[in-house]
């Protein structure tokens, strides 16, 4: 059985509104929510709310394995050409995200970070993970975007970080998945047949040994008795 949970408050807000973190998980394969929660920024602006995204951190006990994952939801790095305003912003966004990773990073042993960095894992704004040994599943030159006009995408600014403790359950299997992607009721500008999201899932498997919760069937039970005399009539 599938099931989700949404962060209560908002992760963060861009032009388009406010946006919310969550996560998705198989319950009958061994998988149980502990606890989320959002971690609050101490950064706030002159009306008193949150300039920075959040993190939206959750527990999960995959079989014995204590596993904790954080939903990361960045603003796009500046591209070459934007203005200087834009690129400070991503700057200062990427060092108050740096500090509240060190701060989770200190009760937290085996930790996944996934989700929209907004940058490519070789670049500069990413050191901050790479000196807290955390360790980025895709390169920059598997690009994690996609469009009906650039289906295999041009940038890679959705990945999955590892801490050494997880990385030793790792399989060495990640992939950007690009199948199945549209839909015809999608509108693409003024067609149809558009993304249901400029972001690919992005998959990587580890080994853990689960007990899978199977569903519970009713038993039959046959008197043999019963057969025989079937057989003989």
């Amino acid at each position: 059985m599938w099931k989700s949970i949404v962060s209560e408050k908002p992760t963060g807000h861009f032009s388009k509104g406010a946006s919310y973190s969550g996560f998705l998980w198989d319950s009958s394969s061994g998988i149980d929510l502990k606890d989320a929660a959002v971690l609050e920024s101490p950064v706030v602006n002159g009306n008193g709310t949150h300039t920075w995204p959040k993190l939206y951190l959750a527990h999960f006990s995959v079989g014995s394995y204590e596993l904790s994952v954080v939903n990361v939801h960045m603003r796009a790095a500046a591209q070459p050409g934007e203005s200087n305003g834009k690129k400070t912003n991503s700057d200062e966004a990427c060092q108050h995200f740096a500090a509240a990773i060190q701060e989770t990073l200190r009760g937290e042993k085996e930790l996944l970070v996934l989700g929209d960095f907004g940058s490519p894992p070789q670049s500069s704004e990413m050191d901050f993970l790479r000196k807290e040994k955390l360790c980025a599943l895709l390169p920059s030159t598997q690009f994690t975007n996609i469009s009906t006009r650039s289906p295999q995408g041009t940038r890679c600014l959705d990945n999955i970080w590892l801490s050494r403790s997880v990385k030793k359950i790792y399989s060495g299997h990640c992939a950007v998945l690009r199948e199945g992607l549209t839909n015809p009721w999608i509108p693409d500008n003024w067609s149809w047949g558009g993304v249901a999201s400029d972001h690919c899932p992005v998959m990587a498997e580890f080994f853990i040994d689960v007990v899978t919760k199977e569903p519970v069937r009713p038993a039959m039970v046959v008197d043999r008795e019963d057969l025989m005399s079937k057989h003989e009539r």
